[in-house]
């Protein structure tokens, strides 16, 4: 009888819009078994009530839509909770300067993304036969299509980004069926009807192709319209929303005990989104420099031009398509972040993570620009622990200069490497550097290759693993000194006053753990590169000088723009210096195009990648976050 009170007081304060979030889980099965005591009209007049939404701690919609979902093992009782409210779809003007505090509450949660016209071929050209035995509404059963279609929604913007991929993606079965849970053969019965052929081919395809233990069915959209475009669907559909909210709770509460999904939800408070316009402006800047993406892509537009006007469009990242992303990501509110499986080593993806990386060093916290810390080298070095080799602070640049090799194909390879087949990784141009220098190493991971049930997997696995546990120590950390961050699966972002601590933290932990490597502070939102971008940005840490001031002539005058923030061209220079090589710094006025100058040290380099940038400064050699 207790029991039962207690149910009901829960019952009671989710009507009033007032469960905390970290008290959702353990409520949820006594919620089912009391239901039927509860008046979902008057719940849901509750959730509309504007002056109770201000305590609804519940996050909003996004995370199921870009998720790799593989194998889902979490079940929550089969009654689908009816705590729906009616939502119009509002406009937030991604244009304007967004304040990202919203994703603390149940946002446009009925709302999800589909394919461009997907609705009306369905609607048009799948035999109402089919969509009976889905739901006997029509209405309903479309729907469900519908939320089925979201599960392959990222294959988009992977194929934006990847042309070269197909496009298939693994769906449990399990995961499906909780899913779309209204009835125990209703996933099947919806991918029959999206299989059916239209006019134009079917909607989805399935390989049916599973492995045990190994592999799931994997499905794609089919070519008519995987590549279309992407828009918002308001559900409207009492069934089909339920179920969407169900999967929200059941994400939302898996994760809601994480250390870094309890940060984050701290750190979104403080953040602010860029504008398109300033995008625009920020991918215009870096197309004249010939930006490279951590994937070696070059930076461009596409125009008024169609992919095929490139010849290397494989090589090429395209502003158009990285700003579709940043829509998708945010228009609608956060992603809620995602605890991944054990397959992904329980890394947690939210709309960060996915965002293009040009474009989330745009973020500000607290009106600054955001400094990232990531760990040099992290997976090669958690590999020459965990296989007992015998390295210490191996860097890529450590790779060029031994296979004189373009660190950029270094970064590239080892995105890959470790999760590769034996067979791959011999086809590497890592793996002479390996076996060479690392032969223990090498052939303790191919061993386990051999002999896991995860085969060549399990590399890729213990590694993230391991780096999602050096992260969560970190962020456990910093969060007992009230210091929030952003996270990039083996980086922080972080606001600039923080930045020292969030390295100092960071080097401290992953020595702890046995992984010998350091953390480093990026230099794209060095305060001098910002003041490039903002001529508001703060120096107070450099002498600045007047215009009219007269400057002595033992200094040379040296454009911003000359300057080289390289981090290959960092480690470089620290070497000679640690190698005990002459080094000499010369006096210099660094000018801006504002006017505004300030003083410090240069050396002048010559770098083949960008020979344009020939000076380097001091300051940022020895101390890459100034000011």
């Amino acid at each position: 009888m207790q029991n039962k009170k207690m149910s009901m007081k829960s019952i009671k304060s989710l009507e009033y819009g007032l469960i905390p979030i970290n008290q959702i889980q353990p409520i949820l099965s006594n919620i089912n078994t009391n239901i039927n005591q509860l008046d979902s009209i008057k719940l849901n007049n509750r959730l509309n009530n504007k002056s109770n939404n201000q305590y609804l701690y519940i996050i909003n919609n996004q995370s199921p839509f870009i998720n790799d979902v593989v194998i889902y093992n979490e079940v929550i009782d089969k009654e689908s909770l009816d705590i729906t409210r009616d939502a119009e779809c509002f406009d937030d003007n991604i244009t304007t300067d967004i304040c990202t505090q919203f994703p603390l509450f149940f946002i446009n949660r009925n709302i999800i993304k589909i394919p461009t016209k997907i609705e009306s071929v369905i609607r048009k050209y799948t035999p109402r036969k089919l969509l009976k035995e889905i739901h006997p509404d029509i209405d309903v059963a479309v729907e469900l299509c519908l939320l089925f279609t979201t599960q392959l929604t990222s294959t988009y913007f992977e194929r934006l980004d990847e042309p070269e991929k197909m496009g298939w993606k693994s769906l449990h079965a399990e995961y499906l069926r909780d899913f779309l849970s209204i009835d125990p053969m209703a996933y099947k019965n919806v991918r029959t009807a999206l299989e059916h052929p239209t006019k134009r081919g079917a909607i989805i395809e399935c390989d049916y192709k599973p492995i045990k233990g190994e592999k799931n069915f994997h499905y794609r959209f089919g070519e008519a319209y995987i590549g279309k475009g992407i828009v918002s669907y308001h559900l409207q559909t009492k069934e089909a929303q339920r179920l969407l909210n169900k999967h929200y709770i059941r994400v939302s509460g898996k994760s809601q005990s994480n250390p870094i999904v309890q940060n984050l939800i701290q750190f979104y408070e403080d953040v602010s989104l860029p504008t398109i316009d300033q995008i625009w402006e920020e991918g215009d800047r870096l197309i004249k420099l010939k930006y490279k993406t951590k994937k070696g892509k070059l930076l461009k537009k596409l125009g008024h031009h169609s992919r095929e006007y490139f010849k290397d469009q494989q090589e090429l990242s395209f502003v158009e398509d990285s700003i579709k992303i940043f829509k998708y990501l945010t228009e609608d509110g956060l992603m809620y972040p995602d605890v991944g499986t054990e397959k992904s080593g329980g890394r947690i993806v939210d709309s960060f993570t996915l965002m293009p990386s040009w474009i989330r060093q745009m973020i500000k916290i607290k009106d600054k620009f955001n400094v990232e810390a990531d760990y040099s080298c992290l997976h090669p070095n958690s590999a020459i622990s965990l296989y007992g080799g015998s390295k210490e602070y191996l860097t890529h640049n450590d790779l060029a200069l031994a296979m004189s090799t373009d660190i950029s194909v270094i970064k590239v390879e080892h995105l890959s490497f470790f999760n590769k087949k034996e067979r791959q990784m011999k086809a590497s141009p890592l793996y002479d550097y390996y076996e060479k220098n690392e032969p223990k190493m090498l052939q303790n991971i191919i061993d386990e290759k051999c002999a896991s049930e995860f085969k060549h997997k399990i590399t890729s696995r213990r590694l993230m693993a391991k780096e999602v546990e050096i992260m969560t120590k970190v962020v456990e950390i910093l969060n007992q000194e009230l210091i929030y961050v952003g996270y990039v699966y083996d980086a922080l972002i972080c606001h600039p006053n923080d930045a020292n601590r969030v390295k100092e933290v960071m080097d401290s932990i992953i020595l702890k753990q046995g992984v010998k490597t350091s953390a480093k502070l990026s230099s794209e939102n060095n305060p001098i590169v910002v003041r490039l971008k903002d001529s508001k940005s703060d120096l107070d840490n450099k002498e600045s000088i007047n215009s009219d001031d007269e400057v002595d002539d033992n200094y040379i005058k040296v454009e911003a723009k000359l300057i080289n923030f390289n981090d290959r061209i960092r480690s470089m220079v620290l070497e000679k210096i640690n190698n005990g090589n002459e080094v000499v710094f010369e006096h210099a006025i660094i000018e801006f195009p504002n006017k505004y100058k300030f003083k410090d040290r240069v050396l002048r380099i010559y770098d083949e990648i960008n020979p344009e940038l020939i000076y380097v400064i001091e300051s940022h050699i020895f101390n890459p976050l100034v000011g």
